[in-house]
């Protein structure tokens, strides 16, 4: 099953990563690990078969092996662990085997780095804000401190039967008639593309990375107009994509693909595991007058794609969107949800960290995510044959010299914004 993608790709792993500050309780914190494993069965869970065989095999709690490495009396503590985290999510986990691998580093007598590494297939984003606030808790039990946690959501096997029971019923006709009225004379962004850009024996074509943080002040006037226009930081962010687009391809009429948490029903908001379902995001910039007017349109998108997003992505109606040849999913934006990036228990710091070097098993990306309460890092992720880095960075820094622009005038005439 794995061999469908490259043995070194490493876009397949979904992990947890925490600086940890503080004195640190090691066996206390192999004993939360091991409750987190016993708590959540995906991160026991291992598969065998693959596609429509593809079989799920839910394993009794254990212990959970942590590598522990010292590196703190190293000259570069930061500098070796940044490159040792690198290898470390470059390094395919073979779900057939174990879903999880866990590698504690000592920087230093109060500074530690863990990363909990986990298959794609068993988690998700949304899945990551879960296993960090019970992480937190759970050290907490171990040193015998009060931290309660509410009970989980449904396992994977009832979220699959309910699924089943939706798409037996009206639910898929209703579904896809939404998504063909949605989608129909839409078209996918054409981005450039090279000759060799091309996956061969189902491997998707190597990817690259470039990464900016939005300014402050940006972010500001980002979260203010989605306040101003009742709608969601996600649906500012995708207008700006959207606009981006249709300068450099000349599109008017764009649909986009994205990640929805698909936890549509409350007995899943506490469900670790894959549940993220594919969307597609339709816009028609050429009858936009304004941004807010395109803000407008990316938040019914949004909307529209919220409440059906229970049709698996699979499932979709073959002709909903002119592909010219290339995949749906070829052009991905994405941003993760914005979770609690900082907690203590029992004296010790616990801090969400976004990875860097994970590259994506999309062709083109576009991933914002939260760094601590108040910045914005956006990830473009792009195949090393269609873009060199300089071209990749002026991608990016379009993309945020618009939403600069653009957030500065919401109301004036969309084709006087020009990036800065």
């Amino acid at each position: 099953m794995i061999k469908h993608y490259r043995a070194d790709f490493g876009a397949l792993s979904c992990p947890l990563l925490c600086r940890l500050t503080g004195d640190l309780d090691a066996d206390a914190l192999d004993a939360a690990l091991t409750r987190l494993a016993a708590r959540h069965e995906s991160l026991r869970t291992t598969f065998t078969g693959r596609g429509a065989r593809l079989a799920q095999i839910v394993h009794p709690p254990a212990p959970v092996p942590t590598r522990r490495i010292d590196l703190s009396d190293h000259p570069d503590p930061d500098g070796a662990v940044d490159e040792a985290l690198r290898a470390e999510l470059r390094t395919a986990i073979d779900p057939t085997e174990w879903p999880a691998r866990a590698t504690l580093w000592r920087l230093g007598a109060r500074t530690h780095l863990l990363c909990l590494n986990l298959h794609h297939l068993v988690t998700d984003a949304w899945s990551t804000g879960i296993l960090f606030r019970d992480l937190g808790a759970l050290y907490a039990q171990a040193t015998e401190a009060s931290s309660p946690l509410p009970d989980t959501g449904w396992p994977y096997t009832r979220f699959v039967e309910w699924q089943q029971e939706l798409l037996d019923g009206d639910g898929l006709q209703r579904h896809r008639d939404y998504w063909r009225r949605q989608l129909a004379g839409s078209q996918l962004p054409a981005l450039p593309a090279a000759a060799d850009d091309q996956p061969t024996n189902g491997d998707r074509p190597a990817t690259a990375d470039v990464a900016i943080d939005l300014d402050r002040e940006t972010v500001t006037r980002l979260r203010a107009l989605a306040r101003t226009r009742r709608t969601t930081l996600f649906a500012v962010l995708l207008a700006v994509f959207y606009h981006h687009l249709h300068q450099v391809t000349g599109q008017d009429d764009l649909a986009v693909a994205s990640m929805f948490a698909n936890r549509s029903r409350p007995e899943l908001r506490e469900t670790v595991g894959l549940l993220a379902n594919m969307v597609l995001l339709r816009a028609r910039v050429g009858q936009a007058a304004t941004f807010a007017d395109l803000v407008g349109q990316a938040h019914s998108a949004a909307i529209g794609a919220f409440t059906y997003q229970d049709l698996p992505y699979q499932m979709l109606p073959a002709d909903a969107v002119r592909a010219g040849g290339r995949r749906a999913d070829d052009v991905l934006f994405n941003v993760m949800a914005e979770a609690q990036h900082r907690t203590v228990a029992a004296g010790l710091g616990f801090e969400l960290l976004v990875p860097r070097g994970l590259g994506s098993r999309f062709r083109f990306e576009l991933a914002i995510a939260p760094v601590g309460p108040a910045d914005l890092r956006v990830v473009f992720y792009h195949p090393t044959a269609a873009y060199t880095p300089a071209q990749a960075h002026r991608f990016l820094s379009g993309y945020a010299d618009l939403a600069t622009t653009l957030t500065a005038a919401p109301t004036a005439p969309l084709g006087t914004a020009r990036p800065v």
